[in-house]
């Protein structure tokens, strides 16, 4: 990503520093699905991939904020609200997200990214720069200490699905043109 000089006045500029440039093909669509497989292990209806705590639905565990209130997350992300349930819209959504969130912060590495996913990246920028205090926060209570130990979780898991890929081991009998021997 090319910066260029920021005019502050006709006789003032002020440059702006150069950040290397954000490589986002790590973000593939087997990335995408171990994503989906961490958030929900695939499962996208309302009685199986929404969590009663925070409100967060569909197969990519998407929360109120933004698929219901329509709020605009920024990094290139489509706004408005949408359907969760909807994979294709869902989808497409985690993905700018996942590749707008490695171009705003291209020094991150890919763990960070994903860990932002889950946790939200103004924490992650927050522990990244040392304002944000683990200890501190997670004695706050509960709730948080075990966010932070699923957040710091998040991405050695979601790597591990992508290499076991555990979704391709389910079989539906329903479209394989197999009969179940289960009665």
């Amino acid at each position: 990503m090319l910066l260029l000089p920021m005019t502050i006045s006709s006789k003032e500029t002020m440059k702006m520093p150069n950040k290397k440039k954000a490589d986002t093909s790590w973000i593939t669509e087997d990335l995408i699905d171990a994503l989906a497989w961490t958030e929900s292990k695939h499962k996208n209806t309302p009685e199986d991939a929404y969590n009663k705590i925070s409100g967060a639905a569909g197969k990519y565990q998407w929360t109120p904020l933004f698929y219901k209130e329509g709020a605009d997350i920024g990094f290139g992300v489509d706004s408005g609200p949408f359907d969760p349930y909807d994979e294709k819209e869902a989808r497409k959504r985690t993905k700018q997200y996942l590749e707008g969130m490695q171009k705003y912060y291209p020094d991150w590495e890919p763990e960070d990214v994903l860990m932002a996913y889950n946790w939200g990246h103004s924490k992650v920028r927050d522990w990244k720069s040392g304002k944000l205090k683990l200890e501190d926060y997670m004695n706050e209570n509960e709730w948080q200490r075990q966010k932070v130990s699923e957040a710091m979780n998040y991405p050695k898991l979601t790597i591990k699905n992508l290499i076991d890929q555990p979704w391709q081991e389910v079989v539906d009998l329903n479209t394989t043109g197999f009969e179940s021997t289960i009665k």
